[in-house]
């Protein structure tokens, strides 16, 4: 199958991704794919966990997080080879090195800038570069985040991601980053922004989101996610939910090829 996921969360990502790094190696082993990514926030601590479950399970896993950054937005990060590896760690390093206790970590743009070599960008999803942009500064916001994403890492390093979870504020947003992506000559990638492992483990998702927000189930509202759809889809359901879109399937197999740094570099046996 041509689909492979590559941007999904764990329960490393606090209060956001609902499963443990093994349950998401778990399923990606029964849905019989391949090869994974695992991109949590501010953080590869689930990385070498999630590392080990999948080779048990014959899975080549990629290593990535995604890295706030000031001014807004959250940097879905892959990591390509060893040198993306060590700027990774480095600017995660930093960062956490410098925040103050109970305060989000946030990466400068010149730190991303200095960073930037070994690494691959996603534009994200609705907490993502491109969806700030978009909804600050419209169209022109979203050239110039694509502008400033091509120069820090480079045209072939740039990612226009397009999720769908049965949302048509996500849809319309999608729209707008296909437009741009085509006007800017820039791939399509198909994620989708896995949280939790099953459906079922929605409702631990939405018992984080509250915790997180300081609220009760029963106030939450619309807080809570509008449905249970960002669990691990298998290839045939990404490429039914694409079928518009057939290069945003392919090109996920397409960069995983590229990706060549495993955990095994390091050691992890």
């Amino acid at each position: 199958m041509p689909y492979v996921e590559l941007h999904a969360r764990s329960a490393f990502s606090f209060l956001e991704g609902a499963s443990l790094p093994e349950s998401l190696a778990s399923a990606c082993a029964e849905l019989q794919m391949p090869t994974m990514a695992l991109l949590d926030r501010n953080g590869v601590y689930g990385a070498p966990r999630f590392y080990m479950a999948a080779k048990q399970c014959g899975i080549k896993t990629h290593v990535g997080a995604e890295v706030s950054i000031a001014g807004g937005g959250n940097y879905p990060l892959l990591v390509q080879s060893r040198t993306g590896y060590q700027n990774l760690c480095r600017l995660i390093t930093t960062i956490k090195l410098r925040t103050k206790k109970n305060t989000v970590a946030t990466a400068g743009l010149a730190e991303l800038r200095s960073h930037s070599e070994g690494l691959i960008c996603l534009t994200g999803d609705e907490s993502g570069p491109l969806a700030h942009a978009l909804a600050k500064d419209g169209m022109a916001g979203g050239r110039q985040l694509l502008q400033q994403l091509v120069s820090t890492f480079g045209g072939g390093n740039v990612y226009v991601e397009v999720q769908r979870h049965a949302d048509r504020f996500q849809e319309s947003r999608n729209r707008a980053a296909i437009s741009l992506a085509r006007e800017r000559h820039l791939p399509l990638l198909a994620t989708n922004g896995v949280c939790y492992a099953t459906p079922a483990e929605r409702q631990v998702a939405d018992v984080f989101t509250c915790i997180k927000n300081k609220r009760r189930l029963d106030t939450a509202g619309r807080l809570l996610s509008r449905n249970s759809q960002r669990y691990l889809r298998s290839a045939e359901e990404m490429t039914r939910l694409f079928s518009d879109l057939p290069e945003a399937i392919a090109n996920t197999s397409q960069l995983s090829s590229r990706l060549e740094f495993t955990l095994e570099k390091l050691g992890y046996e």
